[in-house]
């Protein structure tokens, strides 16, 4: 791994974006001192040639609903946005995550926890603890003993995550811990392919520092909280425990100093740091033994890349996202560990051209560490010329190996910026845009200040304010007086720091390999995802339904009783993905591990029940109806005759002779035709999502409502228009068991109630709460559009 360090010559990044908003800024500026003199339009009387046409896109953006101009809303298009600008009662914000501008703002969930909740009770009662920091091992069953030592050197202010890549999970419940942990189970995976498909930033929010571990670490000299107490001493945002040295090191940087609590940079071999800030003399840490702040992790895992599994090469580009590096990247020293060296997981891959599994997977890692550098230089390459800085290579990086194959070579980069007289640019275009803003605003007197009833903040610039200043730090400041800094406000939140091109804010969850070329890992990519959450009596139910899909399907099981290892009975478990966190329910895993960025590269999202009779349905027919007759939300049809309940909704029943139905009549209970459940209706019990429908959904999902009572009268919030994108497939059907498998692993309350009473009542209580808030979110939304909210449909 190289170590870049760059010289410059006066540049300022982003020189020809502040040219473009000052010229904006200026017919801004003039524009409004114009309207403001309407009665001058006479007397100039400027003829319409002159005049240019006004880009409004923005305003048709950003106020959609109820601000926008007549004009605007002439402008007719295709897009959601522009329909919606046609019916004042839609709904559309385009400052909400992207895929939930339907939604009202105040019922968004943006981001999760790993909070275990109850399935009975109030809410508001479930968490007499809430967990501050997060801990995760990556393990095999073989390292237990020493997992289970860590583990009680953390407090329960940590949530405890296990990664298990041998597949052994059910086996650790002989450690009391183990039933409050939350195990995630994938055969032959690493730690930073666990990281990048279950730690995303919106998930891990909650916890102020996140550890990131390998399993053989010795910890006899550690204690957590007296770790993270140093941690916020000396500001480090990125750390790990010193190592001790008796042990064998790679890196100088990590040795554990016996004299300090914290060290943050050190002395290599001659040649191997050219600028004593620069790793591996400071701002450096392994990726054995990590400690995020959240922040810091925010800007990590944009970094870290879907199919460089191993993350060699990470330590050496930590440093980008927290900034001075130097200062808030360091190690711990009077907490220290032991690393023991066990190479367990290298020991799962698999044995090529007569060479140890050992060798192949760290031939790999090595690779790795080429690929993720030759991107990330490339990725600051191609910055550099977009914001026109000439860069010259005086030495290309060169590869570094860890080890016994150690070897440096550093590079320094030169800048230079072609660049006339800034300031005088910058004053000409001011005046330009000025002169060219007064001539529009005299010329077009209509269009005053009043008429165009655009809010305060427009007047103060905020569109240029948010895009390109950050106002809470003088982090953009900084970048622009240091010309080697990078700041792209259009990255994802968090990921500002970083070169556009490095930036992975989507991932997957297929499965790689530890050994061989990354692009050669998938020889297969799976379209589709289904998702079962079980119990293990239902495993015959589960291997017939699994057998109804494809291997077009990736297969994701939600444990809710805690035995996974048992299902490897079936061979196609062994290929599944196992979530194992005891009695949680099917919509609390879909906001913890189905997060939209997660599961973005399938096309269909199914979150099925564990007791749905699939004798009559096939995966891969169901979806071509799904395509003929446009659904983005659906479920199977119910067979009622053979349901052992019967059939709750006259919409989900099963039709003779026909393939796909949208409507229904239900006696009493549709006020409206168009509405649930009459129509734009399915039931949660077997809901098919598109990719974009479900991004839009699972920003819905309230984070302690873990039951989803009075999601499915809500889907249609997520589509449009929904009496057409929302249905039931006849043609396909399935059968509701009606197994209270779940609600049976409730607790018997003290008043007498059989457990499962009690989970129904919470239920209830959730389907109440949920409609109330969104009740009040929308009555929000429309008040602030100005909009009587009373006589509505959208809240009926």
């Amino acid at each position: 791994m190289g170590i870049s360090t760059r010289s410059s010559t006066n540049r300022k990044p982003s020189d020809s974006m502040r040219l473009i908003v000052t010229t904006f800024v200026g017919i801004v500026f003039g524009f409004f001192i114009g309207v403001s003199f309407p009665a001058l339009n006479a007397k100039l009387n400027l003829p319409s040639s002159l005049l240019p046409v006004i880009d409004i896109s923005y305003i048709r953006e950003k106020y959609a609903v109820g601000n926008a101009p007549a004009s605007v809303k002439n402008n007719n298009g295709d897009s959601s946005q522009q329909q919606l600008l046609n019916d004042t009662l839609k709904i559309w914000v385009p400052s909400n995550p992207r895929g939930a501008e339907r939604l009202p703002p105040e019922i968004i969930e943006a981001e999760t926890d790993f909070y275990l909740r109850r399935l009975w009770g109030q809410p508001s009662e479930d968490l007499t603890l809430k967990p501050k920091y997060l801990v995760t091992f990556t393990v095999g069953y073989n390292q237990r003993y020493n997992i289970d030592a860590n583990v009680k050197k953390f407090s329960e202010n940590f949530t405890i995550v296990l990664f298990h890549y041998d597949g052994q999970t059910t086996e650790w419940d002989e450690f009391e811990w183990s039933k409050r942990a939350i195990h995630v189970s994938v055969r032959k995976q690493t730690k930073w392919w666990y990281a990048k498909r279950f730690l995303h930033p919106d998930i891990v929010a909650p916890y102020d520092y996140i550890f990131i571990w390998d399993e053989d670490l010795g910890v006899e000299h550690f204690n957590a909280e007296e770790y993270l107490k140093l941690v916020k001493k000396h500001g480090l945002e990125i750390s790990q425990p010193g190592l001790e040295p008796n042990k064998g090191l790679t890196w100088q940087m990590t040795k554990r100093r016996g004299d300090r609590e914290v060290h943050k940079e050190t002395e290599e071999k001659p040649g191997w740091c050219s600028d004593p800030h620069l790793p591996p003399c400071a701002a450096f840490v392994e990726i054995m033994a990590p400690v995020f702040s959240r922040d810091a992790w925010r800007c990590v895992w944009h970094m870290i890349q879907n199919d460089l599994v191993h993350g060699w090469g990470l330590d050496f580009a930590l440093r980008k996202c927290v900034e001075p590096a130097h200062e808030k990247i360091g190690v711990v020293d009077s907490q220290w560990i032991i690393h023991q060296s066990v190479p367990s997981l290298g020991n799962q891959g698999e044995s090529e051209s007569g060479k140890a599994p050992w060798q192949g997977v760290r031939e790999r890692c090595k690779k790795e560490w080429t690929m993720f550098q030759s991107r990330l230089a490339n990725a600051e390459d191609a910055y550099y010329k977009a914001v026109g800085v000439d860069m010259v290579f005086n030495n290309r990086p060169s590869f570094m190996y860890g080890g016994n194959d150690q070897k440096m070579v550093t590079a320094t980069r030169s800048f230079a910026v072609k660049k006339p007289n800034e300031s005088m640019r910058q004053i000409v275009l001011l005046f330009v845009g000025g002169f060219l803003g007064l001539i529009i605003g005299l010329s077009l007197p209509p269009l005053s200040i009043t008429k165009l009833n655009l809010p305060y903040g427009f007047l103060h610039f905020s569109c240029v304010q948010e895009k390109y200043i950050d106002s809470s730090t003088s982090s953009q400041d900084q970048f622009q007086s240091d010309p080697t800094k990078i700041w792209v406000p259009t990255n994802p939140r968090g990921a500002e720091r970083l070169p556009p091109g490095i930036v992975k804010a989507e991932s997957d969850l297929f499965l790689r390999r530890l050994s061989g070329t990354p692009s050669e890992d998938l020889t297969f990519i799976p379209k589709y995802l289904v998702t079962f959450t079980v119990g293990y009596e239902q495993k015959k139910n589960i291997d017939a339904a699994v057998k109804k899909f494809s291997k077009d399907f990736t297969i994701l099981l939600f444990h809710y009783d805690g035995r996974t290892t048992e299902w490897d009975e079936f061979e196609w478990s062994k290929q599944a993905i196992h979530v194992s966190v005891p009695k949680q329910t099917k919509w609390w895993y879909a906001k913890r591990f189905l997060h939209p960025d997660i599961v973005a590269p399938y096309e269909y999202i199914f979150m099925w029940d564990e007791d749905l009779g699939v004798e009559n349905f096939n995966a891969e027919e169901y979806l071509k109806l799904v395509r003929k007759y446009g659904l983005e939300i659906s479920q199977p049809a119910l067979e009622p005759s053979k349901s052992t309940k019967g059939v709750c909704w006259n919409m989900t029943r099963k039709r003779e002779n026909s393939e796909v139905h949208k409507e229904a009549v239900e006696a009493g209970r549709c006020k409206y035709p168009l509405l649930p459940p009459c129509a734009a209706f399915v039931e949660i019990m077997a809901p098919v999502f598109s990719r974009n429908a479900w991004r839009c959904v699972w920003y819905m999902i309230q984070n302690e409502f873990v039951h989803g009572w009075g999601l499915d009268f809500s889907f249609r919030k997520c589509v449009e228009p929904a009496h057409e994108k929302i249905g039931v497939v006849d043609a396909q059907w399935i059968v509701h068991q009606g197994i209270p498998s779940l609600g049976n692993q409730g607790e018997a309350q003290t008043n007498g109630k059989p457990a499962w009473r009690a989970v129904k009542e919470r239920c209830g209580m959730e389907w109440r709460m949920f409609q109330g808030r969104l009740t009040n979110a929308e009555r929000g939304y429309y008040k602030s559009k100005g909009i009587d909210f009373s006589n509505l449909l959208v809240h009926n």
